[in-house]
């Protein structure tokens, strides 16, 4: 069964309330999708790099740099490693996309259920971590049993449907932003850093502001066309509230996600550097 298959049935699944099948499939997929990103046989360990990459390693670094990009943004940062949510169970902290493999999946794939004190369910007042972004939400119960909530499906699908080693087999092109040629990216950003005043997370978020609108369309664009496609970004959460939050309180955007004077200047600039590739 393809990768697309193993999706396609998963979302039939959950949409006839078969939740858990609708999980299952969906492990299977992130699995399969983890070894086109770190190849069996080939990819070594970030662990131990004398040692190849195993299965659980693989799966986790995939899943986790998905979730994370999905639910928190991390512009500039790798699609791959932890998901930026740590979770506690049974007294030890955990990253959820360890979680993930050694408590659902593996279960699920080896045993065919969910030990007693793993579950997943719909959401409940007893899930204490809950993270929406986007229209993608989750929730979280840990402690003495973990339970995730259904909400989590759609945040696989995205996960595995939008993975760029996953463009082809769902119909999607995906683009990268590259410097071009005698700009060095590293240098561009610390020059920007230094003459406006900002962090270079807040560059890497002009940055992909600009990949999304196009480097061309930024520099040839009027101000009031600029600043309408950035507050479409927003509204689609392609820029995150969180992100806003950090261009607002920098002068280069206000709270509602409208590009200011000084962060039109600066995503002006990046533009004039950079051109899209296939990714």
């Amino acid at each position: 069964m393809s990768i697309k298959q193993q999706v396609e049935d998963a979302i039939f699944l959950a949409k006839n309330e078969r939740h858990l099948g609708a999980l299952t499939n969906l492990m299977l997929a992130v699995a399969a999708s983890s070894r086109k990103t770190f190849p069996k046989g080939k990819a070594k360990s970030l662990k131990d790099p004398t040692k190849n990459m195993g299965d659980g390693e693989a799966f986790s670094l995939f899943v986790g740099g998905r979730i994370r990009k999905i639910l928190f943004g991390d512009y500039g940062g790798p699609d791959t490693g932890n998901s930026g949510i740590s979770v506690n169970f049974k007294g030890k902290q955990h990253d959820v996309a360890y979680i993930l493999y050694k408590y659902y999946r593996c279960e699920l794939v080896h045993e065919g259920e969910l030990p007693e004190d793993i579950e997943f369910s719909a959401p409940s007042e007893n899930q204490n971590m809950g993270i929406n972004n986007g229209g993608v939400g989750v929730s979280i119960g840990c402690g003495n049993a973990m339970v995730l909530d259904y909400g989590w499906i759609d945040l696989l699908v995205n996960a595995v449907v939008y993975a760029r080693c996953n463009g082809k087999v769902f119909g999607i092109d995906h683009i990268e932003l590259v410097a071009v040629e005698g700009v060095s990216e590293k240098e561009h950003c610390e020059s920007m850093v230094e003459a406006y005043g900002i962090t270079p997370g807040r560059y890497q978020i002009l940055k992909e502001a600009t990949k999304h609108i196009t480097p061309d369309c930024v520099v040839k664009d009027s101000d009031e066309v600029l600043v309408k496609k950035f507050s479409d970004l927003v509204s689609k959460n392609v820029i995150s509230g969180g992100a806003i939050t950090g261009l607002s309180s920098h002068d280069l955007s206000d709270r509602e996600g409208k590009l200011l004077p000084k962060g039109l200047e600066i995503l002006k600039e990046i533009g004039a550097v950079y051109q899209i590739v296939a990714a």
